[in-house]
This record gives structure tokens, C-alpha cells and sequence, in this order.
């Protein structure tokens, strides 16, 4: 077979067929995606806390997001670890203030339009949960 004829041909032909169109897809974060505020417990200190934080979405890797709890002065940047549709964890990096560091959260959709908020120390010895909701604008 000589290459030099089939190849032209079969770039002419690629060149005639339509480009295929996939339908999008909703990407695994988008029910993440958006502004949230709530607030929060945690195991080894009395009291609440606010929270208010704001998720673009991204891959793998990179911020998507920022977090800040306002009443604790102190917040950061949200890294993504994981998403499904039904589950997000972040790394949280904090970059002001003096709130323990390098927390893993996870945010879970639970009915009502909620999210579901879980919080760790790398280590796990330290724990918090709590809710967060739509920021009204």
C-alpha cells in the first residue's frame, strides 16, 4: 500500500466530517458552586462561629475558592482534594489571621438547597461541623 496516496485522502475526509457535539455536562462541583454563609462548632472549643465562603469551582489541585470566618478573623484558600455531585473536600490553606491550618472540609448537599459542613485537622485530633446557606444577595 503506498501511504503517500491514502494519507491526503484520509485528511481530506476527516476535513468533511462534521465535528461532534456532546451534550455538557454539569460538572461534579456544581452544586457547590456559589457564595454560602452559616455557621459552625467545634470539638475542642465551646461556642459557634461564623462562616462565609465563596466556591468557583476548578480541577483538581488548584484554589477554588476562599473561605472566612468572620467572627474568628481569620480565612484563606479553598483547594480542591475531591468532588462528586454529591460531596466536595477542600485543603483549606489559611492565609490571615491565626485559625489552625492545612484543615481538610468537606461540604455535603442536603435537602433544603444546604450544604453540610465538616471540618478536620490533618491530624484529625480536632473536629467541626455545621451548615451553610445560599448568601442572600
Amino acid at each position: 500500500m503506498n501511504l503517500s496516496r491514502t494519507f491526503p485522502l484520509a485528511v481530506l475526509l476527516a476535513g468533511c466530517v462534521p465535528p461532534m457535539r456532546l451534550a455538557p455536562q454539569p460538572s461534579a462541583q456544581s452544586a457547590f458552586i456559589g457564595s454560602w454563609t452559616g455557621s459552625g462548632t467545634q470539638s475542642d472549643e465551646p461556642g459557634e462561629w461564623t462562616i462565609s465562603t465563596t466556591i468557583a469551582g476548578g480541577e483538581v489541585g488548584a484554589v477554588v475558592g476562599s473561605i472566612a470566618y468572620p467572627s474568628l478573623s481569620c480565612g484563606g484558600d479553598l483547594i480542591l482534594r475531591d468532588a462528586t455531585t454529591e460531596r466536595m473536600k477542600l485543603r483549606e490553606h489559611i492565609t490571615y489571621g491565626s485559625c489552625l491550618d492545612q484543615g481538610i472540609i468537606t461540604l455535603r448537599v442536603r435537602p433544603g438547597g444546604v450544604l453540610a459542613y465538616g471540618w478536620r485537622s490533618d491530624d484529625g485530633s480536632v473536629t467541626a461541623q455545621g451548615q451553610l446557606e445560599r448568601a442572600r444577595r
